[in-house]
């Protein structure tokens, strides 16, 4: 970004500070804290979806995903489909023996022909026919002996016998084969005589044949021959086994939430606690183990996270901040196809995490926390010589954050305007700018300097060198050099410099010296005095920013990122990469290497990795965990583990970025499908099935196809493209909008194809007859 827009947006973000306090909300940094000799921990940031989404109103109990990879939920206002972009909802209707027969759902399931399955407290058992579009209900009825057990359904399986299984509050079903009615199991123990299993709650089909149920008395097995065992549960556990809420996992891991923890069953067949002694006081109502093998548990006092270290992670309901836990009330977890996590909130509320969400932590403000920053937008961050972090705001405020333990300690408040930039002196003592003010904090007592005497109008920039020096950039006037005692200044630039050089980009001190990057160029400290001089060998143009590595440093311009090693004091490029197309070129507001030698660049908004090796960039964002790429400032830090630290509209963000995952941990192709098809026929829009061959009426216009790729990582992100045979002439792509509309379509036979790209840039194709 020029200069004019740099000074645009300082200006503004002034205006801004001075007019109001008010940010948007942010994640508290309480989800990450916890020490760790590998650097803070990873903030989960969730991606929150409720009523002003197209939720229906009322609770989210259960989650589900279908054979074709749409998400469907049951809530206590209907079912739910999402397929990344829009909510359909299936609600009862009085008179229209097509609608959902119910609304409350507390259970899902989707059996082997991809037909969504049904139960709630007092609603019986549906099924729905995704492929005809019709409801099918089943009831008890008193007089009727084969009838559902009870219409409290809890829980619904399928084997590999194609059985349906339904658990009830009045015991266990089978429904037979042509759904005339059911069979009551009974659990025929080790060969001893039958008896009903009462109230169950719980089932989990095995792909081997095998069936777990919980049931009011306790947990058991049925083999693909038909035989019950009971299960055997460790005496450490000391929970209710007889209130199970869900049982989930399979093969090697079998997992039972219920009352007092998490039991899991391993391969010698026994139920044992999950090993965290906070649990066994909770109801754990739903559990799920991530692509990198932590486990998620769900209560109604928020999520714990087992990371496998033996460290617990509680993670509490923070509505008000974006990317926060929408609720406590946490119902059912599920990793879906990619490997993200979706959680249902009795709130109205569902959420998301995506599979690369623990590569960034967020520490910001927490509304009633006063262990938390004092806002929620952070505008310079700054080392600190105990191992800490200065951290600078809008509206005067300053405090020191330990990321290692997330705790937070309130500097100083009350200072005029927006606080640019800190900096740390040898003898302890905190340097602060703020709009034409320059502070000096000695360790509680604070002054301002006269900027009369100082002659510093319009300070933007400080640095704290090694030779004990303070060094200040001032918009228009350039670089002065502070006399930390004498609080006295002396300019620094060059007698003949340029005026374009005395508007400021960067100001660092590096190895020694002092460097300067401004609108005429790059500048550093020669001799003891550090006077500035011009690099030799660097064009005299504006350089947006600069960073160091081993063999040299790279500089960034809005035309390219070059990298120059020294020669002789001459700087000598031997790399230039043009960044004239990328998005970020007009908005580059910092550069940093990191330990692995890629370049990291943040703009406003937006974060990418540059690796020299292969040429190759990367960006971040949301689908990576990122909670705010809006780097206002560009201030950032790189501390002596490797971290990176930066400020940004949503606080303190930072990661270790040889620790980013990949973007998607599933390598499985995304799936495709025909989300609906539409005509105008008798001038009314009319709703075709999308499954197998497409008839279309002589009279028909208007044909709209929607197809949605199943990646939900970026869905903003997916990419569709159409071909209709007989009626285009090659393929049309249509960017992220997974809809075409088609007019002027004659008598014939045509066949649609779509291909499409989740978030694994992996292209998938379907193909549908039309007639």
């Amino acid at each position: 970004m020029g200069n004019r827009s740099r000074l645009s947006a300082w200006l503004l973000g002034l205006a801004l500070g001075l007019l109001a306090s008010a940010a948007p909300q942010g994640f508290a940094a309480s989800a990450a804290t916890g020490a760790d000799a590998g650097g803070p921990l990873p903030t989960p940031q969730f991606r929150r979806y409720g009523t002003a989404d197209g939720l229906p109103s009322g609770a989210v109990y259960a989650v589900a995903q279908d054979r074709h990879g749409m998400l469907w939920f049951g809530s206590a206002g209907g079912l739910v489909r999402f397929d990344g972009v829009d909510f359909k909802v299936f609600r009862h209707v009085v008179g229209d023996p097509r609608s959902l027969p119910a609304n409350q759902t507390y259970t899902l399931f989707v059996d082997r022909d991809n037909r969504i399955w049904a139960g709630g407290v007092s609603t019986g058992l549906t099924v729905y026919d995704q492929d005809s579009g019709r409801f099918r209900q089943w009831q008890h009825e008193d007089d009727q002996p084969d009838s559902l057990a009870d219409n409290e359904v809890w829980s619904i399986a399928q084997t590999t016998d194609g059985s349906v299984w339904v658990a009830t509050q009045g015991g266990l079903d089978r429904l037979r084969a042509d759904g005339s009615g059911f069979e009551h199991v009974a659990r025929q123990l080790d060969g001893k005589p039958a008896a009903a299993f009462g109230a169950t709650r719980a089932l989990l089909a095995e792909t081997d044949g095998r069936l777990w149920i919980g049931a009011q008395d306790g947990l058991y097995l049925r083999q693909s021959d038909g035989t019950i065992h009971r299960v055997p549960v460790d005496p450490a556990f000391r929970g209710e086994i007889g209130k199970i809420w869900h049982i989930e996992g399979g093969g090697k891991e079998v997992r039972v939430a219920l009352e007092g923890g998490l039991l899991v069953i391993g391969a010698d067949g026994v139920a044992r606690p999950l090993a965290h002694p906070q649990l066994a006081s909770l109801r754990i109502l739903s559990s799920a183990r991530d692509a990198q093998g932590r486990l998620w548990m769900g209560s109604l006092n928020g999520l714990w996270m087992d990371d496998g270290g033996g460290r617990l992670q509680h993670i509490t309901g923070q509505p008000l901040l974006p990317g926060g836990l929408p609720g406590d009330r946490l119902w059912q977890l599920l990793r879906d196809r990619e490997g993200g996590l979706w959680l249902a909130f009795d709130q109205s509320s569902i959420a998301y995490l995506p599979p690369g969400w623990n590569g960034f932590t967020r520490f910001t403000h927490a509304p009633d926390d006063p262990r938390s920053l004092t806002d929620i937008a952070a505008l310079s961050v700054r080392r600190s010589r105990d191992g800490r972090l200065w951290v600078g705001g809008f509206n005067g405020w300053v405090d020191k954050l330990d990321p290692a333990t997330g705790e937070v300690s309130h500097v100083l408040k009350g200072l005029r305007g927006n606080l640019s930039a800190l900096a740390e002196d040898a003898r302890g003592r905190l340097w602060i700018v703020g709009p034409g003010e320059i502070y000096r904090d000695d360790h509680g007592k604070l002054i301002a300097l006269d900027a009369t005497r100082s002659h510093i109008s319009r300070p933007t920039a400080l640095v704290a060198g090694d030779d004990g020096g303070v060094y200040v950039s001032s918009w228009g006037q350039g670089v002065f050099a502070i006399d930390p005692e004498r609080l006295s200044a002396t300019s620094l630039m060059p007698a003949d410099a340029p005026d374009n050089t005395r508007f400021h980009d960067q100001l660092s001190f590096h190895a020694g010296r002092l460097w300067y990057a401004s609108a005429g160029g790059l500048l550093r400290g020669e001799g003891a005095g550090q006077r500035l001089q011009f690099v030799p060998g660097v064009p005299r143009r504006e350089i947006l920013a600069f960073s160091f590595d081993a063999s040299g440093f790279w500089t960034a311009t809005e035309q390219a990122l070059e990298h120059y090693r020294e020669v002789d004091g001459h700087a000598e490029r031997d790399a230039s990469v043009d960044i004239s197309r990328m998005p970020f070129a007009a908005d580059l507001m910092a550069i940093q290497v990191d330990r692995q030698g890629r370049l990291w660049l943040f703009a406003n908004p937006g974060l990418w990795r540059y690796e020299p090796q292969t040429g190759q960039f990367t960006a971040f964002g949301a689908s990576r965990g990122l909670s705010s790429n809006e780097f206002t400032n560009g201030s950032v830090e790189l501390a002596a583990d490797g971290t990176l630290f930066a400020a940004s509209n949503g606080g303190v963000v930072a990661f270790r970025p040889e620790r980013l995952a990949p973007a998607v941990s599933s390598g499985a192709p995304p799936l495709l499908t025909l989300a609906g098809v539409t005509v105008r026929r008798d001038n009314r829009l009319h709703a075709l099935s999308p499954a197998g061959l497409l008839r279309l009426g002589w009279r028909d216009r208007d044909l709209r196809v929607e197809a949605r790729v199943a990646s939900f990582v970026d869905p903003a992100a997916n990419r569709y493209r159409f071909l209709l045979h007989g009626f285009d002439s090659d393929w049309v792509d249509t960017g992220n909008r997974g809809e075409r509309d088609f007019t002027g379509l004659g008598a014939g036979d045509y066949t649609l194809e779509v291909m499409a790209a989740g978030a694994n840039d992996v292209w998938v194709q379907l193909a549908t007859p039309l007639r």
